[in-house]
C-alpha cells in the first residue's frame, strides 16, 4: 500500500499521528501542509514523496507547534529549493521555535525538560509570509482560512474539494485523550470551528484524527465543542473556592480525571486551563486579583 493516500485528484495526505497534507501542483510537483514532529517525520514525508515520483517545491506550515514544523529543518537541508510558507504572525515562532517553550515557562529561559522536540523544533527560515485569504505557491492559487484560537494566527488551506484544517478541530478519539482541546484563545477556537462549519469542501482533515467527509463533519465539530464546553465547566467548577492558575488546573485535572506524567503535558495543561479562566474573565464570570498568596481567580465580577 503506497505511503501516500489519495483524497481527490490533486491532493494526498500521509496518515498518522500528525496528518501531513499534499498539495499536487499538476508538473510533479507537492505542496507539504505541515511537516510533523521531527527529522523522522519529515524523512518519511520525502519517502512517501519519492515513492509516488513527486519533488517537493514548499512547505505550508499552518501554525508554530513543533508537531506541526518539526521536520521543516530536515526537508529544507535535504531537498533543494524547497520555500517555506507561513502565517505573518506565525512566521517568527517558526523561525524562532524556543519561543513556545519559553512561553509556556511564562517568559523566563525554559528548564531542559520544556526543550525537548514535543516542544522545540529546529528553526528554519520563512520564506513567504502569507497575509489574507489567497497564496500563490508554486504556480497553484490556494485558498486559506483563518483558523485563530488553538494557536495565535493558525491557518487552514482549501484546494480541489479539501480542506486542510490543521488544529482547527480534532477527531473524537483525540479529544477522548487529551480531555482539554489544547487553546490559546477559546473564543477564536469557538468560532473557528463555526467558521469551518460553513465550509463546503468534500473532505476534512485535520491535524490529528480522521479524514473526515462533509455529511460527518457536523458531529465532529459538535464533539469539539461539547469537548471546550466540558472542559469550561470544569474550569468554573473548580472555582467553588478561589485558587491561583496551577491550583485551579489541579483541581481541572482531578475533575476530569486526566492523567499527566511530564512537565510538557503539564505545561500545555496548565496554559489550556489558563485560556479557559482568560475567557470566563471576558465573559464577567471570574476575576482575577492580587492578594497576600499572589494573583488569585475568585467567581463572580
Amino acid at each position: 500500500m503506497p505511503l501516500l493516500h489519495s483524497i481527490t485528484t490533486h491532493t494526498a495526505y500521509l496518515p498518522g499521528a500528525n496528518n501531513l497534507g499534499v498539495v499536487l501542483t499538476g508538473d510533479g510537483g507537492a505542496i507539504a501542509i505541515d511537516t510533523g514532529l521531527d527529522k523522522d517525520t519529515g524523512r518519511l514525508l520525502r519517502r512517501a514523496l519519492d515513492e509516488a515520483g513527486l519533488h517537493l517545491r514548499a512547505i505550508v506550515s499552518t501554525h508554530h507547534h513543533a508537531d506541526h514544523i518539526g521536520g521543516n529543518d530536515y526537508l529544507v537541508r535535504n531537498l533543494p529549493g524547497v520555500s517555506v510558507y507561513a502565517p505573518r504572525i506565525e512566521a517568527p515562532l517558526i523561525e524562532n521555535p524556543l519561543l513556545e517553550p519559553i512561553y509556556l515557562a511564562l517568559g523566563a529561559s525554559p528548564p531542559a525538560a520544556l526543550r525537548t522536540k514535543w516542544l522545540m523544533a529546529k528553526g528554519v527560515p520563512v520564506d513567504h509570509l502569507i497575509d489574507g485569504n489567497i497564496a500563490e505557491i508554486a504556480g497553484l492559487t490556494l485558498e486559506i482560512i483563518a483558523l485563530p484560537g488553538h494557536s495565535l494566527g493558525q491557518i487552514g488551506v482549501a484546494f480541489d474539494g479539501v480542506c486542510f484544517a490543521a488544529d482547527g478541530f480534532f477527531g473524537p478519539e483525540v479529544l477522548a485523550k487529551h480531555g482539554i482541546p489544547y487553546a490559546h484563545d477559546v473564543a477564536a477556537q469557538m468560532a473557528s470551528l463555526e467558521r469551518l462549519a460553513a465550509r463546503d469542501e468534500r473532505f476534512f482533515l485535520p491535524g490529528h484524527g480522521r479524514l473526515t467527509q462533509r455529511s460527518d463533519l457536523s458531529a465532529t465539530l459538535q464533539a469539539n465543542r461539547h469537548a471546550i464546553e466540558r472542559a469550561m465547566h470544569a474550569v468554573r467548577d473548580a472555582l467553588a473556592e478561589p485558587g491561583d492558575t496551577p491550583a485551579v488546573a489541579r483541581r481541572v485535572q482531578r475533575a476530569l480525571g486526566l492523567t499527566i506524567t511530564g512537565l510538557p503535558q503539564y505545561a500545555i495543561f496548565v496554559s489550556a486551563v489558563a485560556a479557559h479562566l482568560g475567557h470566563l474573565e471576558m465573559q464577567g464570570d471570574v476575576t482575577l486579583v492580587m492578594t497576600d498568596e499572589g494573583a488569585v481567580w475568585r467567581s463572580g465580577s
